[in-house]
Parts: C-alpha cells; sequence; structure tokens
C-alpha cells in the first residue's frame, strides 16, 4: 500500500471495509468473520480509535498469532498480511466458503461494526448465499400416506420415459427427492412440488396465479385462476390461460391441421412460465408465481430476483440455478434443458416470429414482459387479405371488410362480447350490432351464455 493511500484511509477513518485496531485482541477473530461473511476489508494493527497511528511492533511472533487465528476460524481464512511503517496491515476477501464463524458465534460487518447474527438472521443469510435450499428441506407436516401420489410418479415417469421396475420408494430415492432416515422414508420439498395431492395445504406458495386485466393497469380483473396442483400441471394450466387471452391466427397448411400463430411464440411464453416455476424462491411464502394479461402485454414473474452468482453482465450467458434439484427434474421430463439457455431462447423465438424481444426486470421479483401486437396492427389490410387467402376466398364473398374485421376478433378472442369488440376496434357498437347479425345469420359464429356474461365463438 501506498503512504499517499494509507494517508487517505486514515483521514476517512473506519468503515464497511476498514478496522482500526491497537493491537490483536479478543475480539479479533470476530472482525475477522465479519469481513469475511460480508465483502471483505482490511484490519490496520497500531492505530486507535482516533484515527491516530500508535504503531507496533511487527515481527514474526505477531504474524503467526494473526495467522493461528485466521485458521482456527471455521472453515479456516486465507488472509493476507503487510505492513506499511510500524503498522500491520490484515487483508481479509470475501469468503467463499461462507457462513465463518469462530468461538463466539457469526458475526456480519454492518457499517463499521462486526454484528452478531442471530438465530433468524443466520437463516437468512444462508438462504441469501445459498446454502440453505428450500427444495432439500423436509416437510414437518408431509405423510407419505396422505399426501403421496402415485400416479402422478407414474405420470412423470412416462413423460420422462423412464421404465418403472423398482418400487415408489426406491424410484423417488433414484430421483434424489426422498432420503432413508432411521429407516424411516421422507421426502424433500422438491419430491412434494412433484409427487403429492394437497400441494396448496402443503407448499401454499407453489400456486400460479393468472389473471387477465381490463385495460394496462391492474385495476379491473377479467378473469383470474389459481392453480395449487403439482409443478407440472401448474405449468400446463398456466400455459393454456394465456393461450385463450391471446389473438391467434390459423394458416392453412394443406394438412389435416391447421397452423396456430399466436401474437407471442407460444414456445417463449412456455419457455418464461417454466422459468418461474423452477427458479422462483420458494422461501417466499404468501407470494405467488403470476401470469398477467394486460392489453399491451404480458408478464410472468415470480419471487427471489436473480439468483445469487448472476449479475446483469452475466444474466442471460451464465447458468446458476436456484434449485437444481427441481430443475433436473424438468429437465428429465424435456421442459427444460438445465443448460442456462432459457433466455437466448426466448430472444430468438421472438425475434423469429417479427415480435419484441421480452423485457427482463429483477428486483425483489424476477419479470419477463412479452409486448402484445396492437389489435389494429393485427387487423392491417395486410392479415385481413390473409385471412381471405386462408379460408380460400370463401368468406371474401359473404363478408365485407368490417364484418371480417369483426369476424377474425371473435376467432382470436372465442367468447368475447359485443363491448369488447366495439372498444377493440373502436368501432360503434351499433355498427358492431349490425355485423355481428350478418355473421350469426350466415352461421359463422354463434352466441354462448347470459346476457351479462356471455359471448361469441366462431361455429
Amino acid at each position: 500500500m501506498k503512504k499517499e493511500q494509507f494517508e487517505f484511509i486514515l483521514e476517512k477513518g473506519e468503515g464497511f471495509f476498514v478496522e482500526f485496531k491497537e493491537k490483536p485482541d479478543k475480539s479479533f477473530a470476530r472482525e475477522l468473520v465479519a469481513f469475511a461473511n460480508a465483502a471483505g476489508g482490511a484490519i490496520f494493527v497500531g492505530v486507535d480509535d482516533n484515527n491516530k497511528v500508535i504503531g507496533i511492533n511487527v515481527d514474526n511472533k505477531l504474524k503467526s498469532k494473526i495467522q493461528d487465528i485466521a485458521r482456527n476460524i471455521q472453515p479456516s481464512l486465507n488472509i493476507s498480511i503487510s505492513t506499511i511503517d510500524n503498522v500491520l496491515i490484515v487483508t481479509i476477501p470475501e469468503g467463499k466458503d461462507k457462513p465463518y464463524q469462530c468461538s463466539e458465534g457469526f458475526f456480519l460487518r454492518m457499517g463499521a461494526n462486526a454484528q452478531k447474527m442471530s438465530r433468524d438472521q443466520i437463516i437468512d443469510f444462508l438462504q441469501f448465499e445459498g446454502k440453505l435450499k428450500f427444495e432439500e428441506q423436509f416437510h414437518k407436516y408431509f405423510d407419505f400416506h396422505k399426501h403421496f401420489s402415485t400416479s402422478k410418479l407414474n405420470g412423470f415417469l412416462r413423460l420422462s420415459g423412464i421404465t418403472k421396475n423398482l418400487d415408489d420408494i426406491s424410484v423417488l430415492e433414484n430421483l434424489g427427492v426422498v432420503k432413508i432416515k432411521n429407516e424411516k422414508a421422507k421426502m424433500l420439498n422438491a419430491g412434494i412440488l412433484f409427487f403429492s395431492e394437497n400441494i396448496d395445504i402443503l407448499i401454499e406458495q407453489s400456486t400460479i396465479t393468472c389473471a387477465v386485466f381490463d385495460g394496462n393497469e391492474r385495476i379491473k380483473i377479467l378473469n383470474r385462476k389459481d392453480f395449487s396442483d403439482d409443478i407440472i400441471t401448474n405449468i400446463d394450466n398456466a400455459l393454456h390461460f394465456v393461450k385463450q387471452g391471446l389473438k391467434v391466427e390459423y394458416k392453412m397448411t394443406g394438412e389435416a391441421r391447421r397452423e396456430e400463430i399466436y401474437e407471442i411464440p407460444i414456445q417463449a411464453i412456455r419457455e418464461a412460465i417454466v422459468n418461474a416455476a423452477a427458479h422462483r424462491d420458494y422461501f417466499a411464502t404468501g407470494a405467488h408465481t403470476t401470469v398477467d394479461i394486460f392489453n399491451d402485454r404480458v408478464e410472468i414473474g415470480n419471487p427471489g430476483g436473480l439468483t445469487k452468482g448472476l449479475s446483469k453482465d452475466t444474466f442471460g450467458k451464465k447458468a446458476v440455478r436456484r434449485n437444481p434439484i427441481i430443475t433436473n427434474l424438468l429437465q428429465r421430463c424435456e421442459l427444460v434443458e438445465n443448460m442456462g439457455t432459457g433466455i437466448n431462447k426466448m430472444n430468438q423465438l421472438c425475434l423469429q416470429n417479427n415480435v419484441p424481444k421480452p423485457e427482463y426486470v429483477f428486483n425483489e421479483f424476477f419479470t419477463i414482459i412479452f409486448k402484445r401486437i396492437k389489435t389494429d396492427d393485427l387487423l392491417s389490410g395486410e392479415l385481413s387479405g390473409e385471412l381471405n387467402g386462408e379460408l380460400n376466398g370463401e368468406l371474401s364473398g359473404e363478408l365485407n371488410k368490417g364484418q371480417l374485421t369483426v369476424y377474425k376478433l371473435i376467432q382470436n378472442n372465442n367468447g368475447i362480447n359485443a363491448t369488447e369488440i366495439s372498444k377493440q376496434l373502436q368501432m360503434p357498437f351499433s355498427t358492431v350490432d349490425k355485423h355481428i347479425r350478418v355473421i350469426i345469420k350466415k352461421s359463422l359464429i354463434e352466441r354462448h351464455g347470459s346476457k351479462k356474461t356471455g359471448g361469441y365463438f366462431v361455429k
């Protein structure tokens, strides 16, 4: 360290990265632990609390004493020692194997002090550092006889292409979701998410909440569903919910089945929902994974933010899994590739379909935002012409342009009512009503449901 830098530190005083000590006293070990559990730092031995250099006799005995203190920390710390004048500088890097503890307990650097962590703080710290994983914990209320579902296990094995030639417990052991303790099988939380009945009672936060909003704000809810089944079924149900809320075009391919082209690539939506279920923070109770459909966008969010080890710079380039057991099980049934390719895959799918790339927002939550194609764009003259072509000219001779536009919107939004059609197309209600009457007479659509809640469906 240069003299100028040392003088600057003395002038600035103690802080998050700097501690002054006259000598290595009984608190020295906890200072080392606190720095290692935080972001690292340096202890200047031979400086008093008033930032005044009093000096210390720097010899091999002193250096050896400090190295012994560092070695007796659990796990042992690798520190470096240097000197400037008659001051000993002990540099502590941020620990790579947190948490560290000394004989007095666990300490963390907070401001300019080393604070002892309480039980709850230690638990929070372990969770944040990824040392305590929800998926690896046993659920104290899980009962194999009451909650385990053989049918869910068999369904998973079919999806994964695994032949079942062992008993259920042995299969679960091989999948890594059951441990035998005192000759008794105990299910990990990861296993409960895949192979249990009554998941909403055991792990309520695994619910995926889907909603359709009127407009672009979270004000008026038009439709809402809470999916509280096993993780695979939840993913399927959430995807189906989104498909019902998106506009879709049908392209005739000459084959028996027509091709469905959604305004947002459905594979990208699927990837986002799987990502949310696989990487959410399941310790975060009281918060669901959410799928929200607005007029201008679709948002898929989950509690937890970026996994520790990822930053804005490495996001999408590096794979760090918050829940490796869950991710591995999803990979077995080919829902994820388990290689960190999901973000790039979503980006490519959107670009290939001329849709804006998703926006990624991470704070306490991780949110993926897909922009929707405006109705005016979808029902442009070009697409209206495509519609005529897809229907082999059958409708072009029967419906005028306005009627085709209304028909197309109903085709893409089965169950929509006349008020919503008028709103989305910015077309007078009376005009919409006339168009609908013509289309019904031609037996192309029909109405289902009550006057208040019913809507129109393509026949």
